[in-house]
């Protein structure tokens, strides 16, 4: 039985949500804490906007409410003691999906379609990542690889078939976005001059539509600090490069900041700012952009009062910015906004609405898959297909039998005894592929073997799933 137990933004502010954020290793390590007997197949999944888990339980539990409600408490207290949460706020703000609901759920979230920026085009990746490192270790076979693999079929057909990825959106873009109005509404520039680049999309941006920033300026440039060159850290980068500002980069590893800047070509007009020097310099910058793994990083303390106004914008789960728009009104500091990822629903929230009707039309797309995944389900036994190959061999030989005897080959007194003969021969042929077929029910190219078998001597079209591997 397909299950899972989800955090997201939907349901749970940014404060439990990071604490509830897991890094790779983290993963790695919770994964064994919850194998527990009645549990198959585990993947976590953990991202600045959802923290899910999603299971594959024994059969035997659909029919009991009881002994599965039991085994979601048991992970909610595991997960209460890993991450120093009360059980009981975890048991409020848990949403638990089983079964079909569990399906649908699982798909919506691969097609984005319960992203804050629906559309983004991040949450595949991430869920393909997720995927990996618990087949890796592990901890996801057969059931949840096919869970997985038709997700990003059903992800690939929204995107297809709806406009939700024309001008797909992401938190990224949507922070830029922030940031440009911020600009736009303050006296740190001409406003005139950012306008003209803004042209309120916030789809992936184009190499033509990157390069614009190189154009001179007599104007004062805003000051721009991008902190972190990991994915969201350079998504920012390629946006903010639309407009004429002046954009610094800083990484933990100046090599890889260098490396980013060469793949862009834009190393002579960007440029970087030595980790060490990020505290002592924070006060240049107008626009301050985080993105960095490993929680805090900034304070109050590193900051002083200017008379113009600065925005600061943490990306990260758990938080970069320890500090919040309240704290700097306190110390005076001047006017300072924080934002972080949960006050961008507003701006989200414009673009969402723009696409209600390719949202609708993807949640059709959804659930339709959703019911040709329960189909398709339901081929993968080892019986129908036995069946289907005796019928075909029974048909087969009651044709040459009526044959042989319309010939005059054998007499009409031998057919029952000729059919008898011909299905005892069958039965001893198909003897050994059907025991192999059985034996091999929980291994990973099952799937791949019997619907070679079904698409030979059945009548459907069958999918024919690649081996069991993580789809790039």
């Amino acid at each position: 039985m397909y299950a899972l137990i989800s955090f997201s933004h939907q349901n749970t502010d940014i404060a439990l949500r990071e604490k509830l954020h897991f890094s790779d290793r983290e993963i790695k390590e919770f994964l064994p804490l919850i194998n527990m007997s009645d549990i198959l197949e585990i993947i976590v999944l953990s991202t600045c906007n959802r923290c899910e888990i999603y299971l594959f339980l024994q059969d035997s539990l659909e029919q009991s409410t009881i002994e599965s409600k039991t085994i979601f408490e048991e992970i909610l207290h595991i997960l209460s003691l890993q991450k120093h949460i009360a059980k009981e706020i975890l048991q409020e703000k848990a949403v638990i999906r089983h079964g079909k609901e569990a399906i649908y759920h699982t798909f919506c979230v691969a097609s984005s379609l319960f992203s804050l920026a629906l559309g983004e085009t991040q949450i595949s990746g991430q869920l393909k990542k997720a995927y990996k490192i618990s087949y890796e270790n592990g901890f996801c076979a057969k059931h949840l690889t096919r869970l997985m693999h038709f997700a990003f079929r059903c992800a690939a057909e929204v995107r297809n078939k709806t406009d939700i990825s024309k001008n797909p959106i992401s938190i990224a873009s949507v922070a830029v976005g922030y940031a440009i109005d911020f600009l736009n509404n303050t006296n740190i520039s001409s406003t005139h001059k950012l306008s003209k680049y803004i042209s309120g999309n916030f789809s992936e941006p184009d190499s033509e539509s990157i390069y614009q920033c190189t154009k001179n300026t007599k104007d004062y440039a805003p000051q721009i600090l991008i902190i972190g060159m990991g994915e969201m850290g350079v998504l920012c980068l390629k946006y903010l490069m639309r407009y004429p500002i002046n954009i610094t980069v800083c990484n933990r590893t100046l090599h890889k900041a260098q490396q980013v800047l060469l793949d862009l070509e834009m190393q002579k007009h960007i440029k970087i700012l030595d980790f060490s020097s990020l505290k002592p310099c924070i006060n240049d910058y107008d626009i301050v952009f985080s993105a960095v793994n490993g929680g805090n990083l900034l304070t109050t303390d590193v900051l002083h009062y200017k008379d113009s106004k600065r925005l600061f914008i943490d990306l990260s789960i758990p938080r970069n910015i320890t500090f919040n728009t309240h704290d700097i009104r306190q110390q005076a500091l001047g006017e300072i906004g924080v934002i972080g990822v949960d006050d961008l629903k507003n701006k989200a929230e414009e673009f969402i609405n723009s696409r209600k009707q390719s949202a609708k039309e993807a949640h059709e797309i959804v659930a339709k898959v959703t019911i040709d995944f329960l189909h398709w389900l339901s081929t993968l036994e080892v019986d129908p297909v036995i069946k289907a190959m005796r019928l075909k061999a029974q048909q087969a030989s009651l044709k040459e039998i009526n044959r042989a005897i319309k010939k005059g080959f054998i007499p009409e007194s031998l057919r029952n005894n000729a059919l008898k003969l011909l299905q005892s021969a069958f039965n001893e042929f198909l003897h050994s592929p059907t025991k192999k077929l059985k034996a091999m029910a929980e291994n990973e190219c099952y799937d791949t073997v019997l619907e070679s078998i079904g698409n030979v001597f059945g009548d459907n079209e069958q999918i024919l799933l690649n081996q069991y591997k993580c789809e790039k």
